[in-house]
């Protein structure tokens, strides 16, 4: 019975396929009577198609010597085993589409598009800075940058010059200062201003001095103090 079955509907799916093809016109082909001529290539180029890597089908390409290409060969198999499966192509578009979600998720980050998600550590320690008052009106930079330098404290000195850059630009209006900003921040702020390009080679010096613990000698500190203050007498000029 279910043979009976069976035959009956692949009968009626064969004849319903039928109707569906469009009916094409009948072409009598030309009465050809003519001797099969039969041509079989010269004995050097089948040398040649011999020789030819492209034509061997029958032949496995042999392993590659190099340590390294052995395993890149080995991991590549895997990889296409992989894709080949059942169970790839079932969670293969999920893994597709995780992988670019967390590949648009790391582009936001360097555009610090989602520091409300993943805030830096140097977000939160960045400022204050520790032991120098919130309020850089109240600093008396003159006098704190030389005992700084009398100490030899040049790391310190080298803050309390960032500071006051900042204090210099936020009176010149190129800035608006608040403690709990980020030194990135003010960088952006300096946007489509001159002064931003400099100001930006001065923040990255001292974020490698401040928080790279990047040694500073008496020769270094110098270099790095004329850069301020060739910096500061512009924006005082503003």
């Amino acid at each position: 019975m279910f043979t009976a079955f069976f035959f009956f509907g692949l009968s009626l799916a064969t004849k319903n396929n039928a109707y569906a093809q469009p009916q094409s016109e009948a072409v009598e082909a030309p009465d050809d009577r003519s001797v099969v001529v039969v041509r079989r290539p010269e004995n050097e180029q089948l040398r040649s198609f011999r020789a030819d890597g492209d034509y061997r089908y029958d032949r496995d390409v042999p392993p590659p010597e190099n340590p390294l290409a052995r395993f890149l060969s080995w991991f590549w198999q895997k990889v296409v085993q992989i894709l080949n499966s059942e169970a790839y192509q079932s969670i293969g578009q999920y893994i597709v589409l995780a992988g670019i979600a967390a590949f648009v998720i790391y582009l936001l980050r360097k555009a610090e598009m989602l520091n409300f998600l993943f805030p830096k550590k140097t977000q939160i320690a960045e400022l204050p800075y520790e032991g120098v008052t919130e309020n850089i009106y109240e600093i008396n930079f003159d006098t704190a940058i030389e005992e700084a330098i009398t100490r030899q404290d040049f790391r310190l000195a080298v803050r309390l010059m960032y500071l006051q850059t900042l204090k210099y630009l936020d009176e010149a209006g190129q800035i608006n200062y608040q403690p709990d900003k980020t030194n990135r921040q003010y960088v952006y702020e300096l946007a489509n201003s001159p002064q931003q390009d400099e100001f930006e080679t001065l923040t990255r010096q001292f974020e490698f001095v401040w928080y790279g613990d990047f040694p500073v000698d008496d020769a270094l500190f110098s270099v790095v103090k004329a850069k301020f203050t060739t910096f500061n007498q512009v924006v005082r000029h503003l």
